[in-house]
């Protein structure tokens, strides 16, 4: 008999990676959940604050994600909760950090700016996943072809004119 899921929330991810635990693996679990495991539950996943990390590197990671909490509601309109705009969750030092297996430089992308309030410079496609690329490339029927712009929007949300 297979066992229960268990939900990741944001709290959950910062107390593992504040215990040396990889934090792209830790925040993956959680994205998944975000974007297709726990979409009823979203409260759930970010309404607790995570505990405040022992170390440098948790307290960075901590940082990202609040940062990550911040940008994902923005992205779904689902409303951050407070304890995302709190002071220990900005970093004094910038802190510049190229995500495993980019190949943007995040030095010319823009960094999303809940990440750069709180002195996080990670590129744009950070938090790019394949959940809302489905979205977006199933909203168009696929006999259709895209239009210049539309591939350039794709590409280049940011730089694209409403």
């Amino acid at each position: 008999m297979p066992l229960p899921y268990t939900t990741h929330s944001i709290t959950e991810v910062v107390a593992q990676i504040d215990q040396r635990e990889n934090p792209w693996v830790c925040l993956s679990s959680f994205l998944h959940d975000w974007w297709c495991y726990s979409i009823d539950q979203r409260l759930d996943l970010i309404h607790q604050p995570p505990s405040q990390p022992h170390t440098e590197e948790g307290k960075r990671w901590a940082a990202f994600c609040a940062a990550t909490v911040e940008e994902l509601c923005k992205r779904t309109s689902f409303p951050s909760p407070a304890w995302v705009n709190r002071p220990e969750y900005i970093l004094e030092t910038p802190w510049f950090y190229f995500a495993p297996m980019s190949q943007k430089d995040p030095f010319h992308s823009p960094t999303p700016e809940p990440f750069r309030q709180r002195n996080i410079f990670v590129g744009a496609s950070v938090l790019d996943n394949t959940y809302e690329l489905q979205q977006i490339f199933d909203s168009k029927p696929r006999w259709e072809m895209w239009s210049d712009e539309e591939l350039q929007h794709l590409t280049r949300p940011d730089e694209v004119s409403s």
